[in-house]
């Protein structure tokens, strides 16, 4: 495997740990195209996901705008930030990127308070198996009751909450901390 093999290969590990989900049959490249529509405002085809992934043949190379998304879908400015951010070092994001709390080192039924600027604070019952309801929200958009599922906490990072529901509403994805990420992420005892 070449480096840029590799490389590729770390960037749709983290992809497919952000959406929570391995992306292995063509309702995942389609679930995955609309993640990255949601989260990046831009389109990466069905076909190109499935070559990135060597799930269809096809070129040897892809395209540095494609893996520009794709970087940016996990929280990267662009492919060259991935590069200098993550795989040089070869280690994993959680040292890169800053401390993280995933889902299961959160006992179910366990608190966890989030916060982002400029006051946003926000106190979240772990459900389970990576799913939140939030219990508490000051000064953000979030309310009481909202749920939603995530791969892990990151300060620094912006949170991507996946399958966000409020009320009836069907399940979306939402986005918190996009300006600067998390400034919190603490287990209340």
């Amino acid at each position: 495997m070449t480096p840029d093999e590799t490389t590729i290969l770390h960037l749709r590990e983290m992809v497919e740990k952000s959406v929570s989900r391995k992306i292995k049959t063509p309702a995942d490249f389609q679930f995955l195209t609309g993640v990255i529509q949601e989260r990046c405002k831009e389109t990466l085809g069905v076909t190109t996901l499935k070559r990135i992934w060597g799930y269809v043949e096809g070129y040897d190379t892809t395209r540095y705008s494609t893996l520009s998304i794709l970087a940016r879908c996990v929280g990267f400015r662009d492919w060259e930030d991935f590069l200098t951010n993550y795989s040089r070092t070869g280690e994993s994001s959680n040292l890169v990127l800053g401390r993280a709390l995933h889902p299961e080192e959160i006992p179910e039924e366990g608190l966890v308070r989030i916060a982002w600027s400029p006051d946003r604070r926000v106190l979240l019952r772990h459900l389970g198996e990576g799913n939140f309801m939030v219990m508490e929200s000051e000064n953000s958009k979030l309310k009481p009751g909202d749920s939603f599922s995530c791969s892990c906490f990151v300060i620094g990072e912006p949170l991507y909450l996946d399958n966000f529901v409020r009320g009836d509403n069907p399940p979306t994805l939402f986005v918190v901390g996009n300006k600067g990420g998390l400034t919190e992420v603490s287990m209340m005892r």
